[in-house]
């Protein structure tokens, strides 16, 4: 599976129009999706979290596992589906961000996207440079986490695959 990787900046028009890097474009078009799905971040309000149908489609998954009528599930869903937006490319690749997700992120004439693996970010771009800040000061001490998938589950004492 491709992964959105990479930070772009661009600019955005008065009526909300921002062209989505190519690459990105790519990952959702290549997913059968002529679009991107964007949504609020369960993170905080200066963030715009961004996908295509794999990622889409995994938050389904995720939101079945919850009982169909708690409140964790309806609450969940009514950010990740109530608030979506569907953003259908137009023929110059470009998207047009809704009112309502610039208000909420505070972009105005220029968008950040932040590639994040199997879904993006979608920054007003001095946000992003603050948030990148904290990021690094932080980072350093997760580096441990990072580590293969059979040591991790060596560590979690399930089974790699290999001979006991």
């Amino acid at each position: 599976m491709e992964s959105f990787r990479g930070r772009y900046t661009n600019k955005i028009d008065a009526k909300g129009r921002v062209s989505v890097p190519a690459k990105f474009r790519a990952i959702t078009i290549g997913q059968g999706y002529n679009g991107i799905v964007c949504f609020p971040s369960l993170k905080g309000a200066s963030v715009i979290e961004g996908c295509g149908p794999e990622f889409s489609n995994l938050i389904e998954e995720m939101l079945a596992q919850l009982a169909p009528f708690s409140d964790e599930r309806e609450e969940l869903a009514m950010v990740l589906h109530g608030n979506a937006w569907e953003l259908m490319f137009d023929a110059d690749g470009r998207v047009v961000l809704p009112e309502e997700l610039r208000e909420r992120a505070g972009i105005t004439n220029e968008v950040t996207f932040v590639g994040m693996g199997q879904r993006f970010q979608i920054w007003e771009p001095a946000a992003y440079a603050a948030h990148y800040e904290q990021v690094m000061k932080k980072v350093g001490s997760l580096s441990d986490l990072l580590k293969p998938p059979a040591q991790m589950a060596r560590e979690r004492g399930g089974n790699d695959g290999g001979a006991s």
